[in-house]
C-alpha cells in the first residue's frame, strides 16, 4: 500500500502546484489589470509591440493558453485583426516560459528556495486573510499562490524519489522508468507525448515544470526533455483550437496561427536538435549545472528564437490560415452578435468587465433610435418604421437576455471591489435600457391606432412633442457621456434635464387638457398625446437611473 499512498501524494502535489500556479496568476492579474488594459490596447500593427505586448501580459497571467484564447475572443468581436493578435501569440510563447524558471529556483544553489517560498506562501494566506484591503488580499493571494505552488513541487519531488527510484539511496531509477523517461526514445515519439500530455492538462507551463522537476532528481534527461518541450509547445495549441468553435472566420484563423506558429518551430529546430542533442546537451550543461535549470533556459531560447526566425514572415503564416479556414458567409446575423465582449474575455475578467460597458451603451443606442423612430411615426403620417422598431427591439431583447447571462458569469469571477459593484449596476441599467425599449413600442402601438382610425394629433401637440422629444436626446447624450467616462460632475446637469423633462409634461398635460375643453381635438387623440407624453417622461426617468448607478461604484 506504501506505493498507492506515495502516488496519491504525488498526485496531490500536482494539483497543489497547478492550483498555485492558478490563484498566483488570477491575483497576479487583478494587480496588473489597469496595465493589462493599457498593453492591450496599445497593440498596433507594430510587430514589436505586439511581441512585447504578449510577453508582458502572458507573464501576468501565466498561461499562453489563456492569452491565445482572449486574442480569439478580441478577433472575434472585432477588437484586434488577425495580424495583430499573431505578433502578440509569438510574444505569448515567450512569457509562458517565465513559471519553468521559477519552478527551476527550487533545486539552485545551497539555499532552499522552496522552504523559503512555503514561508512565504503562509505570510501571504495570513495577509489575506487578516488585512481587509483589496490591494493586500491581492499580494497576499500572489504570495500565497507562490508558496503553494513550491508546496506542490516539494511533495512531487519527494514522492516521485519513492515511486521512480529502488533502495534507501533514491540513485537507482526503476526498471521503468529508465525504460519510459532515460531510454534512447525516437524524438518524434517525445515530441507526440508531449502534445498529448499538454493537450490533456490544458497548459505547457504545467507540463514543463514536471518535466523541470523529473530533471531535478535525475530522472528525465535533458536530450528526452529537449523534444518534449517542442510537443508541449504545439499540444497547448488545443485548447485555443477547442475555444475557437462558433466564433468568426478570423477567430478561427487565429487558433490555427497559434497551431502553425508552434508547429513550424517544432519542424524548424527537430532535426538541428536531433543531429547535435550531444553538443546541445554540452552547450546548455556549460550555462547550469542543475538540469532543471537548464530545460527552463532551453524553452525560453526556443520560443525567442522561433519568433526571431518566424515574425518578418508573420503575413505569410496568416495568409496560410486563410486557406485553410476559407472565408465563408455567417449563418447567424451578425446584428444579433455582442460587439464588444466575448465569453472567451472571462478568463481576464477586468478587460470583460471594460468592455461590458461599451455593449451596453451599443444596446442604448437601439433604444434611442427606437423613441426616435417611434415619435416620428407620430409626428408624420406618411412614414412607417414599425418594421425597423421590430427588428430594433428584438436585438435589444437578445441583448439584454444575452449580456444578464455574461454578468452572471462575470460575477462568478474573482473581481476587484470596484469591478464587483459595477457589474452589480450594471444589471439595473441593462434593464432600464430595455424598458425604454418597451415604451418606443407602447409610443409606436399608438401611432398605428391613429392610423387605423385614419387620426392625427394636431400640429400644436406635435411641436409639443417634438419640443420633449429633444429633451430626451439631451438627456440621453449627457447620460451616456457620463456612463462612459464614469463622470460623477455631470450629475447635477442631468437632474436639472430630467427635472425640465418632469416639468414640461406636467405643463404639457394641462395645455392638452385645455385643447380638449374647447374642442381643438378628439378625446382619442388627445389620449394618444397625453399616453404618449408620459410614456416619454417614464423614459427620462429609466434614463437618468443610469446615471446614478455611477455612484455604486465611482468615488
Amino acid at each position: 500500500m506504501d506505493m498507492v499512498w506515495n502516488i496519491f501524494f504525488m498526485f496531490g502535489g500536482v494539483a497543489a502546484m497547478m492550483f498555485g500556479m492558478k490563484i498566483m496568476g488570477a491575483a497576479l492579474e487583478q494587480v496588473a489589470s489597469g496595465g493589462m488594459k493599457k498593453l492591450l490596447g496599445k497593440v498596433t500593427s507594430n510587430r514589436f509591440a505586439g511581441v512585447g505586448v504578449g510577453i508582458a501580459v502572458t507573464s501576468i497571467i501565466q498561461s499562453s493558453t489563456a492569452t491565445t484564447v482572449m486574442l480569439v475572443g478580441f478577433v472575434n468581436i472585432g477588437l484586434m485583426t488577425l495580424v495583430q493578435a499573431t505578433n502578440v501569440i509569438m510574444g505569448a510563447n515567450i512569457g509562458t516560459t517565465v513559471t519553468a524558471h521559477i519552478v527551476s529556483l527550487s533545486g539552485v544553489g545551497e539555499i532552499d528556495i522552496g522552504a523559503i517560498a512555503a514561508m512565504v506562501g503562509c505570510v501571504g494566506v495570513l495577509m489575506s486573510m487578516l488585512i481587509k484591503n483589496e490591494k493586500a488580499i491581492n499580494i497576499g493571494n500572489i504570495l500565497g499562490g507562490l508558496g503553494l505552488l513550491f508546496v506542490g513541487l516539494e511533495f512531487i519531488s519527494t514522492y516521485a524519489k519513492e515511486i521512480m527510484f529502488i533502495g534507501g539511496d533514491k540513485t537507482q531509477p526503476q526498471a521503468w522508468v529508465q525504460l519510459i523517461f532515460q531510454g534512447d526514445h525516437n524524438p518524434l515519439l517525445l515530441i507526440l507525448i508531449g502534445i498529448v500530455l499538454t493537450a490533456l492538462v490544458h497548459s505547457s507551463s504545467t507540463i514543463t515544470s514536471l518535466m523541470v522537476v523529473l530533471a531535478s532528481i535525475g530522472v528525465l534527461p535533458f536530450g528526452n526533455a529537449l523534444f518534449l518541450a517542442l510537443g508541449s509547445n504545439i499540444g497547448t495549441c488545443v485548447t485555443s483550437i477547442l475555444s475557437s468553435a462558433g466564433t468568426h472566420v478570423n477567430a478561427k484563423r487565429t487558433a490555427i496561427v497559434h497551431l502553425l506558429f508552434n508547429t513550424f518551430g517544432c519542424l524548424l529546430f527537430i532535426v538541428p536538435l536531433w543531429i547535435l542533442k550531444g553538443e546541445v546537451t554540452a552547450f546548455f550543461s556549460s550555462m547550469s549545472n542543475d538540469v532543471g535549470q537548464q530545460i527552463a533556459i532551453f524553452h525560453t531560447l526556443f520560443n525567442i528564437l522561433t519568433t526571431i526566425i518566424l515574425l518578418p514572415l508573420a503575413q505569410y503564416v496568416v495568409k496560410l490560415a486563410c486557406v485553410i479556414i476559407p472565408e465563408k458567409q455567417d449563418v447567424e446575423d451578425d446584428k444579433y452578435k455582442f460587439a464588444y465582449i466575448d465569453t472567451r474575455m472571462l478568463e481576464t475578467p477586468p478587460i470583460a468587465a471594460s468592455n461590458t460597458k461599451k455593449e451596453i451603451i451599443r444596446m442604448s443606442e437601439f433604444a434611442r433610435e427606437n423613441i426616435n423612430l417611434s415619435v416620428e411615426m407620430l409626428l408624420n403620417e406618411k412614414v412607417d418604421h414599425s418594421e425597423k422598431i421590430k427588428d430594433n427591439e428584438d436585438i435589444i431583447n437578445h441583448l439584454n437576455k444575452n449580456i444578464v447571462g455574461f454578468l452572471t458569469k462575470l460575477m462568478g469571477k474573482d473581481l476587484k471591489e470596484q469591478d464587483d459593484k459595477k457589474i452589480g449596476s450594471y444589471y439595473h441599467v441593462v434593464s432600464d435600457i430595455e424598458r425604454v425599449g418597451d415604451y418606443a413600442e407602447n409610443i409606436m402601438e399608438y401611432a398605428a391606432k391613429l392610423r387605423a382610425e385614419e387620426m392625427t394629433i394636431s400640429e400644436e401637440a406635435k411641436a409639443e412633442l417634438k419640443t420633449v422629444t429633444d429633451k430626451i436626446n439631451k438627456l440621453y447624450e449627457t447620460v451616456f457621456c457620463a456612463f462612459d467616462d464614469r463622470n460623477l460632475s455631470a450629475l447635477p446637469e442631468v437632474e436639472e434635464i430630467e427635472e425640465s423633462i418632469d416639468q414640461l409634461s406636467l405643463e404639457l398635460e394641462h395645455r392638452h387638457i385645455e385643447r380638449l375643453k374647447k374642442g381643438a381635438c378628439t378625446a382619442q387623440t388627445g389620449s394618444v398625446f397625453l399616453q404618449t407624453i408620459s410614456n416619454l417622461e417614464r423614459v427620462g426617468d429609466h434614463i437618468t437611473n443610469v446615471a446614478f448607478s455611477l455612484k455604486q461604484y465611482t468615488r
